[in-house]
C-alpha cells in the first residue's frame, strides 16, 4: 500500500537536518532567541503531524520552557538535538 505522506515525509527530514544545524548555531548564540523559539515552536507541532512523536515532544518540552519566559536546560537542547538527527536519519 501507498504512503500518500512519504514524500511529505521525506522532505521533513531534509528540513529536520537543516533545522539541526540551525538549531546548534542558534543555541551556542543565543538560547533564547526570537528565531529559535520560532524555529523549535515549528518543529513541535510539524514533527507530530509527520509520525516523529519523540521529537514533538522534546521540541515541545522546550517550547514549554520558553513560554514559561525562560531558557531551556542544556539537557533538553540536547536531547532535542539527538530526537532531530533520529528524523534526520530515518528511513
Amino acid at each position: 500500500m501507498n504512503d500518500p505522506l512519504a514524500p511529505l515525509r521525506a522532505k521533513f527530514r531534509i528540513r529536520a537536518a537543516n533545522d539541526l544545524a540551525r538549531l546548534r548555531v542558534l543555541a551556542a548564540d543565543d538560547p533564547k532567541s526570537d528565531e529559535l523559539r520560532t524555529l523549535v515552536h515549528n518543529m513541535a507541532g510539524a514533527a507530530g503531524t509527520f509520525g516523529y512523536a519523540d521529537l514533538s515532544e522534546a521540541a515541545k518540552d522546550v517550547d514549554d520552557r520558553y513560554f514559561a519566559g525562560e531558557a531551556p536546560e542544556p539537557g533538553e537542547l540536547a536531547l532535542l538535538e539527538l530526537r532531530l538527527a533520529e528524523a534526520a536519519q530515518a528511513g
